[in-house]
């Protein structure tokens, strides 16, 4: 390992944490993807050593040049991602044995919150599934092979789905994109 701080570590390192449970899967991915856009504006030299980068200066780099691209809020949720998946990173870099992560819930508020869930029952505003895996009235699921291999499905799609609505999930999309 000649270097462990570089932007190909960083995004190892979450989907490590989410595959071994180290964090929530979710949590890993919206940090790794916020951490592949926002890191996106560093030279080749600098994606070499992210110890030594000023991440508010990486972060204001991003803003500068994606300011088109998204809403304030979602600017400033990608500066907080990655500042959160950068100091993880380096917590995890200086003791793996020892590392830990905060999360909101434990797992016995997490039987709770089930259990309140299914006597809301699946339409509660409070649900967390909220969709994920269900299907629901007035929509359907598609699949879509990206590459041998990889396939992509995209769930609860509304069958009135407008052109608008369409361009805005095509704009997400675009955003996880890792430019090559």
């Amino acid at each position: 390992m000649a270097n462990a701080y570089t932007v190909e570590d960083l995004l190892k390192f979450l989907d490590h944490a989410g595959d071994k449970g180290l964090m929530p899967a979710a949590t890993a991915q919206a940090l790794a993807v916020a951490s592949r856009n926002v890191m996106g504006v560093l030279s080749e030299q600098e994606k070499k050593d992210l110890s030594q980068q000023d991440m508010d200066s990486v972060v204001k780099r991003f803003n500068n040049k994606r300011a088109r691209d998204f809403s304030p809020s979602s600017l400033k949720e990608y500066g907080r991602r990655v500042h959160k998946a950068v100091d993880l990173f380096l917590k995890w870099r200086e003791d793996p044995s020892n590392f830990t992560v905060k999360t909101r819930a434990t797992s016995g508020s997490r039987k709770k919150d089930q259990s309140q869930e299914t006597a809301a029952g699946p339409d509660s505003a409070e649900s967390p599934a909220d969709g994920v895996g269900m299907s629901r009235p007035g929509t359907y699921h598609s699949s879509i092979p990206v590459r041998p291999g990889v396939v992509v499905t995209l769930a609860n799609v509304p069958h009135d789905l407008s052109k608008a609505e369409a361009e805005r999930l095509a704009n997400f999309v675009r955003m996880l994109a890792i430019e090559s």
